[in-house]
């Protein structure tokens, strides 16, 4: 950790990282860690520190242990981040195949 970033700096860079990672928006991830919207918002702005279960729920919703939260350049993090690209590529090119079937068969789909 560098010396100038607090566990709240690196909490909330983590926290926004791995929603931006995934797509989701600060009220889905209230939701999954079972808390408000608002808490999510002053984690992120470091106005509020979370209680060791909501770590645990953050950490859980994500995929990534907790300690991982606290680290600058996270490889558990990243990995998120790119298991997240690949299966949107993923489901991309599935789409696409199905479209082309439909279209070859002269379905409509929408």
């Amino acid at each position: 950790m560098d010396q100038n970033e607090t566990a709240r700096e690196l909490l909330a860079l983590n926290m926004k990282r791995l929603r931006a990672a995934v797509g989701i928006s600060q009220m889905v991830l209230a939701q999954r860690v079972g808390c408000s919207t608002t808490l999510i918002g002053n984690i992120e702005i470091q106005k509020r520190f979370p209680s060791a279960e909501n770590l645990d729920r953050i950490a859980g919703s994500f995929g990534v242990p907790v300690y991982e939260l606290f680290i600058r350049d996270s490889p558990a993090i990243d990995r998120v981040a790119s298991n997240f690209e690949v299966k949107e590529s993923i489901e991309r090119k599935v789409l696409e195949a199905i479209h082309g079937v439909l279209d070859e068969k002269g379905f409509y789909y929408q």
